[in-house]
């Protein structure tokens, strides 16, 4: 997880080195130091701004090089009668096309959700750490990281989860939402992600539909578990921005003797 970590921030601090050293393993798998990467294994983004595929043992460039495969990368521009011809103009024969990528996002896979009669439209609200949203009790949305153990996250969520509905009980509520507090007042609304940060052609295409971020820690989905794993521990269930409603809602709890 560590080692996961810091490639990632040198993703972010030195992209070309890193680049370049990704190659050097490609060279080192292949016994081929005057590997071609130019122009169909060179993506027009940063390393880890897009998934970074994993290749044992560096199984689709030793193929490559044992003439098994050809990569073409380029975008499609049609179907034709033996295949498809890319948007340079080339015609690739197939007897299959697999559509493998492209796919369209379904916020929360596409199912209604209603308060009090009115369906939710999840660009209006504001997320709570990536997990809670304003306007909409009662629920906990699990989403781990992009680039390390997606359990990692879901444990913490977890965690949170059954804090919350112990505190519930302890209170004698039956309803939670968060909500933005007048300290929040002003704070810059920003689409769910930078796209500098994760930029995959199937997020960028449904941002207009994802919930949106603050820019104070709290309001957004944090992809750092280092940063995490010590920040929810310590979240107070009682802070403004935990709302509660029923029989015991604005009742403090008794700190224990």
């Amino acid at each position: 997880m560590y080692d996961q970590d810091m490639l990632t921030r040198r993703c972010q601090s030195e992209p070309d080195q890193v680049f370049e050293d990704l190659k050097e393993l490609v060279r080192a798998f292949t016994a081929t130091p005057d590997f071609q990467f130019e122009p169909h294994f060179t993506p027009r983004y940063r390393v880890w701004q897009q998934r970074l595929a994993f290749c044992p043992e560096g199984d689709i460039f030793r193929a490559a090089v044992a003439g098994k495969l050809t990569v073409h990368t380029d975008t499609l521009d049609s179907f034709t009668e033996n295949g498809v011809r890319t948007s340079s103009g080339e015609e690739i024969e197939a007897d299959i096309v697999v559509a493998a990528t492209g796919f369209n996002l379904h916020v929360m896979g596409g199912i209604p959700f209603m308060v009090d009669g009115k369906p939710v439209d999840w660009a209006d609200t504001v997320t709570y750490r990536g997990m809670m949203f304003t306007g909409v009790p009662n629920m906990c949305w699990v989403m781990g990281y992009f680039r390390a153990s997606w359990t990692l996250r879901v444990d913490m969520q977890a965690d949170f989860v059954c804090n919350l509905l112990n505190h519930m009980d302890k209170l004698g509520v039956h309803k939670v939402e968060v909500a933005l507090r007048p300290e929040d007042a002003g704070m810059e609304i920003l689409p769910w992600i930078e796209s500098d940060n994760f930029n995959p052609g199937y997020l960028m295409r449904g941002l207009d539909r994802l919930p949106k971020r603050g820019a104070k820690p709290e309001w957004r989905h944090n992809q750092d578990y280092w940063l995490e794993r010590d920040a929810f521990p310590k979240i107070n269930l009682d802070a403004p921005e935990f709302v509660y409603e029923g029989v015991g809602a604005g009742k403090k709890i008794p700190e224990p003797a």
